[in-house]
């Protein structure tokens, strides 16, 4: 793999890589390769036998292999899926649509992160960073549709033009999922999103971790946000009887809290569909599926076409059920 006629100290990359990148063809379905690409593509050819004896076999109801099989075959049903079009969606719709005040958005925030879609803030279960023998739940932003802050606020050409791409995107999906409006609901999500990302810490701030790290019991959050209603939110996820948590993005939660609140329940609604069918597009219909693709791996990150059925359907279960696969 190495280029041992070019000298480390001019371009060590080429002197360890170079003969490697030089065979080495880009496969059009990645925005990236290298050696532990290879090996997990092989991993999950591995896997994927696995999976298929369970989706080929006839195995009692509730056993691994039943939902191994099933969750597998259901991916790969294209023809089922466009039929069931967005009606897998509706249930998360309908409690969008039930929010009737602040008090019941932020419960909302709090069970649409058990089915493991976003919201503006995200709550996660990690070893403490100041004491790893001990869990913590950490509280930090999220809810962003472009991968940072950054991409919300650079003003050279490409940026500008990648959050024009993102608009038409939203637009499209709305349209696609048969939603009302999907242009105006667009620009109000691009909207809501950029004063979002005005208030989340830049990268090289993100990565002070010291200065971050904060900890609240858990009755103190109320200082930190006032007027959210973390009672109902805490219980929703089933925390309440924990001492304390961690906020890693305190003034981010500050802004959010006044954010919250000058923000109408309607563009709230609007939002937190698009969140919704934003993270679920690639198990719904084909359309969706493709235009999610469209976006996000060809025009984000440059990926040619995409990665065979069969590798998505088992990525799928991998990341569902893969304690059950292993």
């Amino acid at each position: 793999a190495m280029d041992t006629s070019v000298r480390p100290g001019d371009d060590f990359f080429a002197y360890a890589n170079g003969k490697w990148a030089e065979r080495t063809e880009m496969p059009a379905d990645l925005s990236r390769y290298g050696t532990f690409d290879a090996l997990r593509d092989e991993s999950q050819e591995a896997v994927k036998a696995i999976i298929e004896e369970s989706a080929n076999g006839d195995f009692p109801k509730g056993s691994d292999e039943q939902k191994v099989g099933d969750l597998y075959k259901s991916f790969l049903d294209w023809e089922t899926r466009d039929a069931l079009g967005i009606q897998p969606l509706q249930p998360e719709l309908e409690r969008i649509g039930g929010i009737e005040n602040y008090d019941q958005l932020a419960v909302y925030f709090a069970s649409a992160l058990k089915r493991g879609l976003d919201a503006p803030f995200a709550a996660q279960q990690l070893p403490d960073f100041l004491d790893p023998q001990y869990y913590a739940i950490l509280i930090a932003h999220s809810g962003l549709g472009l991968p940072d802050r950054e991409y919300y606020f650079k003003d050279d050409e490409k940026s500008e033009a990648l959050r024009q791409a993102y608009v038409a995107h939203i637009a499209k999906m709305f349209d696609l999922a048969g939603l009302d409006d999907g242009a105006n609901a667009a620009q109000t999500i691009m909207a809501l999103e950029t004063r979002l990302a005005e208030e989340n810490l830049t990268k090289e701030k993100l990565r002070d971790y010291a200065n971050n790290y904060r900890k609240y019991p858990l009755d103190g959050l109320s200082e930190l946000m006032p007027n959210f209603n973390w009672e109902g939110w805490t219980a929703e996820l089933g925390i309440q009887d924990l001492d304390e948590v961690v906020v890693f993005t305190s003034d981010y939660m500050k802004a959010l809290d006044n954010i919250i609140t000058d923000t109408d329940l309607d563009t709230w609604k609007t939002y937190l569909t698009w969140t919704a069918l934003n993270q679920t597009a690639s198990r719904l219909t084909k359309a969706l599926d493709q235009q999610n693709f469209e976006f996000y791996e060809k025009t984000l990150s440059g990926v040619q076409e995409q990665r065979p059925e069969w590798r998505r359907a088992t990525r799928t279960v991998d990341a569902l059920l893969g304690e059950v696969v292993g």
